[in-house]
């Protein structure tokens, strides 16, 4: 065999490769229907989530996505602006957030709240949802969003690995089987119910 014939070899394998990690990554978590029940929290070792609010807000929330959930997109960018304006802003909800895979997505968002971003990161990935179709699509999204000359040292970081195992670990230990899912302190809530139904669950933690 001629040695150019080995490199296109080596070359489409190695794209092969590339190509089947995005898709493998893609397959989990599923999406959920929406419900409310009640469930034990637990603590978990590891990288942080992503954090709005401030710290000794009364309600935490945790909430375990997927930038390729539809339903996850259906709360961010409908639900969870009116959260954030009735009780993250006026220090009564403090949210943690964990991105779970595709692994890009979870890197990728580490570094975005590393360089304060990642609002406008989380926004434009459910506004570009059928552009994401492999990792350079996320990098492409870094740069639209000036995340940084210092973001694909970031990306490529084994903090930023870390980080998207960890949050996928971490859903695993609470039992999370599909996104969007939520514990309210400790107060289960799967899907992206309405704002209504995390009103009424918020305020009675409030109360």
């Amino acid at each position: 065999m001629s040695d150019k014939r080995i490199i296109i070899i080596a070359v489409i394998l190695a794209l092969i490769l590339i190509g089947a990690g995005w898709y493998f990554s893609e397959k989990k978590p599923n999406e959920n229907p929406a419900s409310i029940s009640n469930s034990a929290t637990t603590s978990s070792q590891g990288t942080p989530g992503i954090v709005l609010g401030i710290d000794d807000a009364s309600v935490v929330i945790e909430e375990y996505t997927n930038f390729l959930c539809s339903h996850c997109a259906n709360f961010a960018l409908q639900t969870l602006p009116k959260i954030e304006q009735d009780y993250i802003a006026k220090g009564k909800v403090k949210m943690i957030i964990y991105i779970l895979p595709p692994y890009e997505l979870a890197r990728a968002s580490y570094c975005a709240n590393q360089a304060g971003k990642f609002n406008q990161f989380q926004d434009y990935m459910f506004n570009h949802q059928a552009d994401i179709k492999g990792e350079q699509d996320v990098l492409d999204a870094a740069k639209t969003l000036e995340l940084g000359d210092n973001f694909e040292q970031c990306y490529n970081s084994d903090a930023a690995k870390t980080a998207g195992q960890d949050w996928y670990n971490k859903a695993g230990e609470k039992g999370v089987e599909g996104t969007p899912t939520f514990f309210i302190n400790g107060e289960e809530v799967v899907g992206a119910v309405p704002y209504e139904d995390f009103q009424k669950a918020i305020d009675s933690k409030l109360q």
